[in-house]
């Protein structure tokens, strides 16, 4: 590689880098927000909401997984999300029966997609400002 080509992708991972830093970490935090206040179903430990967790990309995500044990809420596991040499933002579910509540019932209870859904254009136009490219 020569130095120019060095210099240039050394200039687009500090981007990369910076936009996961402001950007995505300022879209995780309204997307974990969105989900909290819209998700569908009737709480009953409150847990399922409570525990809905943005997060950004650019490195692995780690995310501490919880688990309903005699009525208690107590941690289960680690769940890892492959986020290394991305750019962007996600929310996800933290209680193991969040598959099913995105899942169950033709998905009356999902929230994840309507949550990327919801913010997704707004995310883009903002990439396409910060990175050059056209509207």
């Amino acid at each position: 590689m020569e130095a120019n080509q060095t210099n240039i992708q050394a200039a687009m991972d500090r981007l990369v880098k910076r936009f996961n830093e402001t950007v995505c970490v300022k879209f995780a935090a309204e997307a974990e927000q969105y989900a909290k206040t819209n998700a569908p179903w009737e709480d009953r430990t409150g847990d399922a909401r409570k525990l809905l967790k943005g997060y950004v990309l650019g490195e692995d995500v780690q995310l501490d997984m919880r688990k309903q044990e005699d009525g208690k809420t107590v941690n289960s596991d680690t769940v890892t999300i492959s986020g290394t040499g991305f750019a962007g933002f996600g929310v996800a579910h933290r209680v193991e029966y969040g598959k099913y509540l995105e899942t169950a019932n033709s998905n009356k209870y999902a929230i994840l997609k309507p949550v990327i859904e919801a913010m997704r254009a707004r995310f883009f136009q903002t990439a396409r400002e910060v990175f050059g490219g056209k509207a």
